[in-house]
């Protein structure tokens, strides 16, 4: 294994093997490179922070309202939708249910949609976007998707906070089930991640993978029981729904925050394996493949 000599590895632990150096070799054990990965994550923690930080801080500059357009946004969203699903279609998610009910599962699981949606859109081209930084010999190339990861979960929890709030005033009430939300949303973390690592190596490889992801991302959309119950899904198609693994995330978030009740454990170990499943793939895709990203971007 190549190891980093100490001239070149001033800010780093000496004699440590870096992904970069790893995935340069021509075999990579799956093993070997996520304990190399979990190191240089540990290392960089601190890059990573104030890479999330600066993402949080930049992304509406120059915006009248700045950060509140992470509330506006979704709510403007939430009232069209309402509107054509609930009073013009009259779906419900509950035969009792009336369209404050049917906003507040709407507005649930809209605001899980929308960070899948941002992060994995955003990943696709974060590499390239940072070729400066990835040209540089000691910059862990990981702290980008993983900051833009990260940061959309810091949105995600803001307008949790605020379906809370509409839940208080609109008398529904919360549990202590609540409290398990921070578990799901660590669960969700390794899931985004570990997708996020994939399509942002497949973006260095293959330039169209953004219009692609936009296509995947639309039908992915309607596929998940976003604006309809998943009574509603057609029955002959239902293997569909219970391999989505959206389909278990958005229902736990619902679970949890609205009907006050555990969710079915079934649900929890399917999402529970595919997020640990794709962020074991992602990293150790990301690390095979890191030691090519100078070279084509």
């Amino acid at each position: 294994m190549t190891q980093v000599p100490v001239e070149q590895e001033r800010e780093g632990r000496v004699g440590t093997i870096t992904v970069s150096a790893l995935a340069d070799e021509k075999s990579v054990e799956p093993v070997e490179a996520l304990v190399v990965f979990f190191k240089d994550f540990f290392q960089f923690r601190n890059l990573l922070y104030a890479f999330v930080a600066n993402d949080l801080r930049f992304r509406y500059v120059g915006s009248s309202i700045g950060f509140f357009w992470t509330v506006i946004d979704p709510i403007v969203e939430l009232a069209i939708y309402t509107f054509v699903f609930s009073v013009l279609l009259k779906v419900r998610f509950a035969p009792e249910g009336d369209t404050t009910n049917y906003a507040l599962f709407l507005f649930c699981g809209m605001i899980t949609w929308f960070n899948i949606q941002e992060t994995l859109s955003r990943c696709t081209t974060v590499l390239n976007e940072s070729a400066h930084l990835i040209k540089k010999m000691r910059f862990p190339s990981v702290i980008l998707p993983s900051q833009v990861v990260l940061s959309g979960m810091v949105n995600q929890a803001i307008r949790i906070l605020i379906l809370v709030v509409g839940v208080l005033v609109t008398g529904y009430g919360v549990s202590y089930h609540v409290l398990f939300v921070p578990f799901l949303m660590f669960a969700q973390i390794l899931f985004t991640l570990g997708l996020g690592m994939i399509v942002a190596t497949l973006g260095m490889f293959f330039k169209d993978i953004s219009h692609v992801m936009k296509a995947v991302l639309m039908v992915w959309m309607f596929m998940t029981p976003i604006f309809y119950p998943p009574a509603a899904f057609p029955r002959k198609f239902y293997a569909l729904l219970v391999m989505n693994p959206l389909a278990h995330l958005v229902g736990m978030y619902q679970e949890l925050l609205l009907n006050l009740r555990f969710p079915h454990q079934g649900s929890v170990i399917i999402f529970g394996a595919s997020a640990l499943f794709l962020f074991f793939v992602g990293s150790y895709v990301f690390a095979r493949y890191q030691g090519q990203f100078a070279d084509l971007v």
